[in-house]
């Protein structure tokens, strides 16, 4: 999957304001600091649309959904997590709540937007904006699949 759907970059820093950093930093490798400071202030994001159409066929041969009645539930999610060492970042997943037998393995969590920071509402707010559009687009035309088939997307959102 990583190599056949794009990741885009966003640029979110514009005019954020800067957070302090009250605590001790347990990263002293310059080139892990290097890496990350790169990234402060864009977020990569997978389109809905180029995830669901990739996994798809594999959905319609293990039965989970049937092109017969082509219906998409699709939950989404997200969560501000520390990685490594102080490393903050936060995630916006996907998931097809019709794998039930799936449903709580990471693997069928498919990441939407990841970005380095905290979770705060003007930067989840421009985060969330490519994916309004995407999910408006959606729910409103479906998903053409290579057969021609329009499927209907129904979406579902959570937070912690």
């Amino acid at each position: 999957m990583n190599n056949t759907i794009p990741i885009s970059i966003l640029n979110i820093s514009n005019q954020l304001s800067p957070t302090p950093i009250n605590e001790n930093l347990d990263i002293n490798d310059p080139e892990i600091v290097e890496e990350v400071l790169k990234y402060i202030g864009k977020a990569g994001y997978h389109r809905i649309t180029d995830i669901l159409l990739f996994i798809l066929p594999d959905l319609i041969n293990r039965h989970v959904i049937n092109p017969d009645n082509p219906i998409i539930n699709l939950r989404i999610s997200g969560d501000g997590r520390n990685v490594g060492c102080k490393v903050k970042h936060v995630i916006i997943t996907c998931v097809i709540l019709d794998n039930i037998a799936n449903l709580h393995k990471s693997d069928y969590h498919y990441t939407i937007i990841l970005y380095s920071g905290t979770e705060n509402y003007e930067l989840l707010q421009r985060m969330i904006e490519p994916i309004s559009n995407e999910l408006n687009d959606l729910v409103l035309n479906g998903l053409r699949d290579s057969n021609g088939t329009i499927w209907t997307i129904n979406p579902y959102f959570s937070s912690d």
